[in-house]
């Protein structure tokens, strides 16, 4: 083998080491919540490989959780420039659309990660609520719908449907999600489970369940 070459693959493998070194602590800082401080090893990771896809992404993630939403865009953009076929960059820049009510949008950006992993329950999910931000809630039960068939402890799903079906008017059915979603999240003690329970009691009242009972 040539020296030369020798020289250039045992620093290729050295970059290599110290990319995944810097990646594994990124990821370790995200995970704790530093977002702040994972971008740094994240920017750090992109000066030795800035055509990698997925370090853009997890990267946009970062910049959205601090607030940088317009730096967090581009960041997805990148991503999805250079591998078009990112499901969760997709799925990440839908996310970032909905936060910002941007709801049409984020129902495109969905719409492509599903076109590429069409059984993934939480996409499906986050769909249901930016069509239920747009007030088309036949489209959004569907969504639910799907995000529960596909996975049927996707709790936030099955809150998703009660208030899709509650809005068409569709009461026993609304009790019904809203009393799956409580049974999967009330371990939780989260305000949506007491919000939950007030629309059942306030559904009742309407079928008039409650003075069947009494």
């Amino acid at each position: 083998m040539n020296p030369t070459d020798n020289n250039l693959e045992k620093g290729e493998k050295k970059n290599q080491k110290e990319k995944i070194a810097l990646l594994e602590k990124g990821n370790e800082l995200f995970t704790q919540g530093s977002y702040k401080a994972a971008l740094l090893y994240f920017d750090d990771a992109l000066v030795m490989d800035p055509d990698n896809s997925k370090i853009w992404d997890i990267r946009g993630v970062a910049l959205s959780r601090v607030g940088l939403v317009d730096e967090a865009q581009e960041s997805f953009e990148v991503a999805l420039d250079l591998e078009p076929d990112n499901t969760q960059a997709w799925s990440n820049l839908g996310v970032l659309y909905a936060s910002q009510a941007r709801f049409e949008e984020a129902v495109n950006s969905f719409d492509h990660s599903l076109e590429l992993e069409e059984e993934n329950d939480e996409v499906w999910n986050n769909r249901g609520s930016a069509l239920f931000g747009l007030k088309k809630f036949k489209e959004a039960l569907e969504s639910f719908t799907r995000a529960t068939e596909l996975n049927p402890n996707n709790a936030q799903a099955w809150a998703g449907k009660g208030s899709a079906h509650n809005f068409l008017d569709e009461y026993p059915e609304a009790i019904k999600s809203l009393e799956r979603f409580i049974e999967l999240a009330s371990s939780t003690f989260s305000p949506q489970v007491e919000e939950a329970w007030a629309l059942i009691f306030d559904l009742k009242m309407k079928t008039g369940e409650t003075t069947k009972k009494e």
